[in-house]
């Protein structure tokens, strides 16, 4: 019954992406991957999760869009995801929750060990930090690009066009809080319903999610942004920030300024590495205590 739920999920949001052109052909196949192996956790909180992060993932990124287009030009393209998005957003989701059901399938956290209990509360701890990372960020770029002021570059504090990397500001920031509570506050909703006797009975601990997506959200936010300012280039061209150009195109550019950072990583890798990050991050803290 899970499998042909999760087909049927996952068929409805791929094509529904497909016809709204949020994924492109390539990121519909990847999405296939990231929703079948997820949707089809007996555990709810892994799909929820999930939905959420998508569902407003994409509502952010289609608002206010043609705002948006005045500011980078390149947004329509931009806004169309491929596979190498949609993996470097779900990937290492994905793998946590097929090592969830590798572990716990069909498990009751009444029936479990002390130390299974714990390995359970670890990958949904690691999954939702890794959730809230991507929600945060997504919030923060797609919300944060509306400011009426220019941002601040994060390593140096000083104003740079909407769009650079690494740049931060007051809406960014509160949206990047928001975007991790909303994917820890979906995790609650969906644990509380479906274990509702376990967290009675102690079984499972009260762990408020929706405070700490909010918190990890925020960090891998921010570290998402310390990373686009160091190791990701940012240049100016015509007097709009671009990114993630390559040598040859450098070379056919005229009157191209590097605004901050250096061209050693990608802006999809730059979000696997902040995402991956505060991830583990998450798990060490909840390991030490525990």
């Amino acid at each position: 019954m899970r499998l042909y739920f999760a087909i049927l999920l996952t068929s409805f949001l791929c094509f529904n992406s497909l016809r709204k052109r949020s994924l492109s052909k390539s990121g519909a196949a990847a999405a296939a991957f990231v929703g079948l192996s997820t949707a089809s956790n007996d555990n709810l909180m892994f799909v929820t999760v999930l939905l959420a992060f998508f569902v407003s993932s994409t509502y952010w990124t289609k608002y206010q869009a043609q705002e948006k287009k005045k500011i980078d030009p390149t947004f329509e393209k931009t806004s169309q995801r491929d596979w190498k998005q949609v993996l470097c957003n779900g990937g290492l989701g994905s793998a946590i929750s097929l090592l969830y059901q590798y572990n716990f399938d069909g498990c009751r956290p009444e029936d479990m060990t002390s130390e299974q209990r714990r390995l359970m509360v670890l990958l949904t701890w690691a999954y939702v930090a890794f959730y809230a990372c991507c929600a945060a960020d997504t919030w923060a770029s797609e919300l944060g690009t509306l400011s009426c002021n220019w941002p601040i570059l994060i390593t140096t504090l000083s104003p740079v066009p909407p769009g650079t990397n690494g740049a931060i500001s007051k809406l960014g920031m509160l949206s990047s809080f928001a975007g991790g509570a909303a994917v820890g506050l979906a995790a609650d909703i969906a644990l509380w319903t479906q274990y509702f006797g376990a967290y009675r009975s102690g079984a499972m601990p009260k762990i408020p999610y929706n405070m700490l997506g909010a918190l990890f959200g925020t960090l891998g936010s921010l570290l998402d942004s310390l990373l686009g300012a160091t190791i990701q280039a940012s240049y100016l061209v015509k007097k709009q920030a671009v990114s993630d150009l390559s040598t040859s195109e450098l070379r056919e550019m005229r009157d191209v300024k590097l605004i901050a950072g250096r061209n050693i990583l990608s802006n999809n890798m730059v979000n696997v590495l902040s995402s991956v990050s505060t991830a583990a991050i998450a798990m060490l803290i909840l390991k030490a205590l525990l």
